[in-house]
């Protein structure tokens, strides 16, 4: 076995899986498991440089990798060539996606620097910087593009969670509720919700309907406990319809966000619909396939195991 994953993803077409690895990103068929090709950190001067992240563009002809060497390669998928190298964080890059729109215009990072940054795909160039006075004070672990393309969102080992504006790099809100650092941020297909999680053994889903209003407080919508350790990777799956979530206690869970949106009174300590287990180690990253009922997991047990499920 090699060593542990540390990052799984769908491509826009759930064709494709990638996972990130030591100095590796490796590309699979999502429906058999076949290894595709292996796009390589080689210019790394460390002996271990973990590739923290991986995601596609819209059109999945790019793979983009951030890595702890503090850079992030974009490759050309068809032809296995680097075609960027983006360099301009001072450490770690920890989190990366892509902007769904139709032009796959941007990639957003986040770094221990205690930054996040845009880039422009076409140039190479960073365009923008999401970070000053009322940024993070510590390193961001996680971003995430809203499906709109209007916001960026990061998750911060502050234990905050903040909101910018993509065009403009304006810090939009501050969601304050976590009692330990957060590790995961995901976007509700609608962006009418915010979902994290962290290292407090719960998720939260935030209400985005008033932010921007500073008359209007944030606030959670309902907090989820039924995780025993550090939870590592939340995502929303099939159009809203569940949160996901992996953690350090070794399992996955299932959560349903409907009722709550809804209105319904739910108890905090109502549980997760379904847990699932299966590795041996810290499940550290979970990623949901756009196109039918199957995700993907990555753990330090050095194993990525692609799950399918049906609703009953």
């Amino acid at each position: 076995m090699g060593p542990k994953v540390c990052c799984v993803r769908f491509s826009n077409d759930g064709r494709y899986v990638a996972t990130g690895c030591n100095k590796t990103a490796v590309l699979y068929e999502a429906e058999t498991g076949k290894r595709l090709g292996m796009f390589s950190n080689e210019g790394a001067l460390v002996t271990d440089s973990y590739v923290r992240s991986v995601c596609f563009s819209p059109d999945s002809r790019y793979l983009v990798a951030g890595a702890e060497d503090k850079t992030i390669k974009v490759w050309d998928i068809q032809g296995r060539r680097l075609r960027h190298s983006l360099q301009g964080h001072s450490k770690d890059i920890y989190s990366v996606d892509y902007s769904s729109g139709a032009d796959g215009r941007y990639i957003v990072s986040g770094s221990g620097d205690k930054r996040a940054k845009l880039w422009d795909v076409a140039s190479g160039e960073c365009i923008l910087t999401f970070g000053d006075d009322d940024g993070p004070k510590d390193g961001v672990t996680s971003v995430a593009v809203s499906p709109d393309c209007r916001y960026i969102a990061a998750g911060s080992l502050d234990r905050l969670v903040r909101l910018w504006d993509i065009k403009t790099g304006k810090l939009i809100d501050k969601f304050d509720g976590h009692n330990d650092s957060v590790y995961s941020v995901s976007f509700s297909p609608d962006v009418k919700y915010l979902a994290s999680g962290s290292l407090d053994k719960t998720l939260k889903l935030w209400d985005l309907s008033a932010t921007g209003n500073r008359t209007v407080m944030s606030k959670c919508k309902h907090t989820f406990q039924g995780h025993k350790d550090f939870v590592l990777s939340v995502v929303f799956a099939m159009k809203g319809s569940w949160l996901i979530s992996g953690s350090k206690d070794r399992s996955v869970q299932f959560w349903d966000p409907r009722r709550i949106v809804a209105g319904g009174q739910v108890s905090q300590d109502e549980g997760p619909v379904l847990i699932l287990q299966g590795h041996l180690n810290s499940v550290i990253s979970v990623a949901h396939s756009p196109s039918s009922f199957v995700f993907a997991t990555g753990s330090g047990d050095k194993r990525a195991r692609i799950w399918k499920y049906r609703e009953t």
